[in-house]
Parts: structure tokens; C-alpha cells; sequence
């Protein structure tokens, strides 16, 4: 089974649309079995941008909070000048903001009373869906929660274990933005890394950030110039440090009206508006994505 994760060093590039679309055009005709992966875990979209609902879900534990015991307490506050994080406060006892604790464990370490302790907490959940033959599993991260990073890795695990029941050929994964410890855990297991981008400034500072942290993994990747006719300057100059760099373009999508507006409606450009010019560009880019798999 191969593995590729989509990337983009810049949010709001159309990575969760294009991984969509290549799941909808390599599974059409029964070619190929796959298991998509949505390790977004701080804002999950990708059951959206399929038009599928959650069959079922999981919590997880990915991260650990202080908890302390009053009984035990002697209000000394020592846990509350040693928090790095401000999340302990009070004058009269200390009251642990749960939200902003990191699970670092310094309080405990403080408190001569041994009345903080750390446990393990639910801080997320694992969502399950099926759209049409493809299995989706999506991470979800409990609002105002960390640990992101944790959760992607299990997102993943449990990603590969229901691509291996499934007998699949390709577990896909839409990666978070960024360049981040999820962004790390998305690569781990990855045999290609497709690089989504945008010809504007700020894209193509994070595409050669982004580039770095797969080259520093050692992994084979290629980008992909999505809406690459908004600003014919800056697509050059894309390619242009995509050719310095030797990195292959994979393809271009133009800007098309009629995506967004089959996603508007809960479908997918490809299959709405088969002829539409970006579907006819990821159709074409499909094909490349099939020969990554011979």
C-alpha cells in the first residue's frame, strides 16, 4: 500500500478540494481502493468538501492536564508562580484553567504536598465516514485543546488499520497548513509528499518552507499551482524557484467559477462539471498521481 500526503506550507490553497477530487476520479472506475486521511485536526473539512455525514465517532486521548487534589492542598502556591502558561491563578487556592494547561508537569513538581497530579484527558475524537467505496477518517480537536500533533499520529494509525481491513492500494492524506508538528506527524509513513500552492508572495514563501521540511525527511515530492492564471507574474516566479529548486511541477489548475460553485451545492467540480477547465487540469494531474502508484 502506498502512502501520499498533500500538504501546503499556506492555508486557503484548495488542498482538502484536491485531495477530494483525486479520491473521486481513482476510485471511479474501481481501479484503485483507497482510505483517505483528514489529519486537519484543528478544523476538520474534508466529509464537507465530500458532501458526507460522520457514520460514527471516537474520543481520544492525546493529551495530559494537572488536576489538583484540595484535600491535600495547602494553598502554598507554589504551582502558581512555577506555571510558564499562566494556567494555574488565585489568590486564595490554586484553580487550574484547563484549557490552557500543557500537561507539562512543573506544578506537580513544585507542589510539596504532592497534591497535583497528571492524567491523561479526552481531548479530541476520531469521526468516521463512508463516501461511496471511500472510508474517510477525520481527527477533530477539542476547541481550545492541544496536542494536535499527538492526534494526527493516531488519526494516521487508525488510517492505515482500516486501509490494511480494506485491502486498499492507497491510504491519501489531507495534511494540515503549515509546517508544524501536525504538518510532521501527516509526513511520517509517507512515500510522496504533493505540495498544493498558489502563484501570490506569501504562497511561495511557504512552499519553500514547506519544501524544506519534506526534503529534510527525505521524501519525493512535487507541487501542484492551484488557481495558477490569477496572477501570471507571480506563476512564473513560482516556476521558476520550482525549477532552481528541482522540484517537479506536477501540474496547474486554473481558477474556475464552476468549482466553487459545485462545492457551494455539497459536490465536487470533477463530477458536476466534468468539463469544466479545472476539472479537465486535476483529470490530467489524476493521471499523473496514478503513475506515482505503478
Amino acid at each position: 500500500m502506498k502512502e501520499i500526503v498533500i500538504l501546503s506550507g499556506k492555508g486557503g490553497v484548495g488542498k482538502s478540494s484536491l485531495t477530494a477530487a483525486l479520491a473521486h476520479l481513482l476510485t471511479e472506475n474501481g481501479k484503485y481502493r483507497l482510505t483517505l486521511a483528514d489529519t486537519d485536526v484543528d478544523a476538520p473539512n474534508l466529509h464537507i468538501v465530500l458532501g458526507a455525514e460522520f457514520d460514527r465517532s471516537t474520543g481520544v486521548t492525546a493529551s495530559d492536564k494537572a488536576i489538583i487534589d484540595y484535600d491535600k492542598c495547602s494553598r502554598c502556591m507554589n504551582c502558581v508562580s512555577a506555571c510558564a502558561f499562566d494556567s494555574i491563578i488565585g489568590t486564595e487556592k490554586p484553580v487550574i484553567i484547563s484549557y490552557s494547561c500543557e500537561g507539562c508537569g512543573v506544578c506537580s513538581l513544585v507542589c510539596p504536598e504532592e497534591a497535583v497530579s497528571v492524567h491523561p484527558v479526552e481531548n479530541g475524537q476520531i469521526n468516521f465516514v463512508t463516501s461511496g467505496t471511500v472510508r474517510v477518517v477525520a481527527g477533530e480537536l477539542g476547541i481550545g485543546e492541544s496536542s494536535s500533533g499527538r492526534l494526527v499520529d493516531i488519526v494516521k494509525r487508525q488510517a492505515r488499520q482500516e486501509a490494511s481491513l480494506c485491502g486498499c492500494d492507497l491510504l491519501l492524506t489531507d495534511g494540515p497548513p503549515g509546517i508544524g508538528c501536525p504538518v510532521i506527524a501527516a509526513l511520517k509513513g509517507a512515500d510522496y509528499a504533493i505540495l498544493v500552492s498558489e502563484p501570490t508572495p506569501s504562497a511561495l514563501s511557504d512552499l519553500q518552507r514547506i519544501t524544506e521540511v519534506v526534503q529534510g525527511f527525505k521524501i519525493p515530492a512535487g507541487a501542484v499551482l492551484n488557481r495558477s492564471d490569477m496572477d501570471p507574474q507571480s506563476a512564473q516566479t513560482t516556476r521558476d524557484w520550482l525549477t532552481g529548486n528541482e522540484l517537479p511541477l506536477l501540474g496547474e489548475i486554473p481558477y474556475d467559477p464552476y468549482l466553487p460553485q459545485a462545492l457551494a451545492r455539497g459536490d465536487l467540480g470533477v463530477k458536476m462539471y466534468p468539463d469544466a477547465p479545472s476539472s479537465l487540469a486535476i483529470k490530467k494531474l489524476h493521471k499523473v498521481v496514478e503513475g506515482l502508484l505503478e
